[in-house]
Parts: C-alpha cells; sequence; structure tokens
C-alpha cells in the first residue's frame, strides 16, 4: 500500500489504484501453488487435492451473488444495477438451461479430466480454510452494500490466470478440450464481469472516502479469502510454500 491512504484519493485514482493493488496481490497471480501450476511443475496430487475445496467455493458462488442482489435497493436510481446483477448471478447459477450449465457443474467436468470422480470431489470433507473463505464471502455479501461486496471480487486477476493456465492444462496435464469449458468461459467471461465490477465500484467511489474505505477493505478480504483456501491445501499436503521443484512431469 502506498504512503497516502487510497481511500483518501480521489475516486479515479482510487479505482485505478484498487484494481492494480488487486491484481498485484492476488493469490491468483502470487501464490506457490498458482505459480507452480502456471509453470507445470504442480504435481497431479496437489491440483487434485485443491480442486475439491475450490468446487466448494464455486457452490457458493449463486448464493453469494444472490444475496448481493438482496442488498440492491428497489428505487429508480439503482434500476440500472439490477439486470447487471441478475445476469452474473444466473450466469453462475445456469439459467436457462440446458443453454447455459452451472460454473460448478463446468468445474466438476474439470475435476473429471484430471482424473476424479464426482463422487470424490462432492463428498470431500471441507478444509479449515474453505470454511471460513465461504463463511467470509457470505457474510460480506450478505451485510454489506452491492457496490462494497462487488469491490472484492476475483475476476479481474482470474482472466489472467486461466488465460496462463490453458495451454499449461492441454499441454503439460493432457486435460481433454472437452474437460476444458470451464477455463476457457471463464478466460473470457470474466473479462466482461470484471468491467463490470469496475462499472460498479467508480459509479459509488465519489460516495466518499468512508465507502471507498469500505471498498478497499472488501477488496483486501476478497483477497484474503482466497489465500486462506488455498493454505488450507498446502497446510494439508505438508507442502513448502515451492511446492513442486522436483516434479517437471506431474504425471
Amino acid at each position: 500500500m502506498s504512503a497516502v491512504e487510497p481511500w483518501t484519493l480521489a475516486p479515479e485514482a482510487f479505482c485505478s489504484q484498487l484494481r492494480q493493488y488487486k491484481l498485484d496481490h492476488h493469490p491468483f497471480r502470487t501464490h506457490p501453488f498458482f505459480r507452480d501450476w502456471v509453470a507445470g511443475t504442480l504435481p497431479l496430487a496437489h491440483l487434485q487435492a485443491w480442486a475439491p475445496q475450490f468446487y466448494a467455493w464455486l457452490c457458493v458462488i449463486p448464493r453469494a451473488y444472490a444475496l448481493r442482489f438482496a442488498q440492491l435497493p428497489w428505487t429508480d436510481e439503482f434500476a440500472r444495477y439490477r439486470p447487471m446483477l441478475l445476469e452474473h448471478l444466473t450466469e453462475e447459477a445456469g439459467f436457462p438451461e440446458p443453454q447455459n450449465k452451472p460454473h460448478p457443474e463446468l468445474f466438476l467436468k474439470f475435476c473429471e479430466g484430471i482424473g476424479l470422480t464426482r463422487e470424490k470431489v462432492q463428498g470431500t470433507p471441507w478444509l479449515p480454510g474453505t470454511y471460513l473463505a465461504i463463511d467470509d464471502f457470505l457474510y460480506v455479501n450478505h451485510h454489506e452494500p452491492f457496490y462494497v461486496s462487488a469491490a472484492g471480487s476475483s475476476e479481474p486477476p482470474n482472466v489472467e490466470l486461466c488465460e496462463k493456465l490453458l495451454p499449461v492444462l492441454r499441454k503439460v496435464y493432457r486435460v481433454p478440450e472437452a474437460n476444458l469449458e470451464y477455463y476457457v468461459m471463464h478466460g473470457e467471461l470474466d473479462k466482461e464481469h470484471s468491467q463490470l465490477v469496475n462499472d460498479i465500484v467508480r459509479d459509488f467511489a465519489d460516495e466518499g472516502p468512508a465507502t471507498r474505505r469500505s471498498m478497499w477493505e472488501s477488496m483486501l478480504r476478497g483477497i484474503g479469502v482466497h489465500q486462506a483456501l488455498v493454505d488450507s491445501v498446502v497446510h494439508s499436503l505438508g507442502s513448502v510454500p515451492s511446492l513442486a521443484r522436483t516434479t517437471p512431469d506431474p504425471r
């Protein structure tokens, strides 16, 4: 963080700094687990340990976005945000089917592509960090204004992660193309979602320093819950911070 508290900046400068801080510090970019995965050196067993925990997180997203939508005041000044948030919710939930598939279902297909059965993924107990991540995510979306919870979104760093992972998943982990729809879709869809989040944050950043501070804290919490989730997986594996330096071929 800079010497100047970011929420004291002018709205445009604040929005720019919030987005850049999120990109620079999110675990999707900084954590050894994801760095090793992008490098193709993460053991398959570690990926298989992480996937059920991330699946549990994904299953909660439609509920969290429903809570976010419920925070939207039903007055004319907020009318333009209703279709934005509703579209985001229905995309995650997979409505209408069969044209759209629930995103947790797409991730289950990915899990099958790395050698996990649906029963294994859905029956794996949650780790402590998964409980923490899910609980905090639901809490923020239930108790904070929709524009504050939106500031904690992980879509911007997820775009970069998906773009880097796809060639590695194909070439190193040999995941069939039919099982990669989750990552193919999110590499594109989260660009739109990132713009949606940026627009909402920008629209409400001029509410004043108190609102901007709440947005900044929401962003830090968003980073923190993803950190807790992956750290809990790493701890369960008994792994040191650099997970896979001596395993060039995960299979």
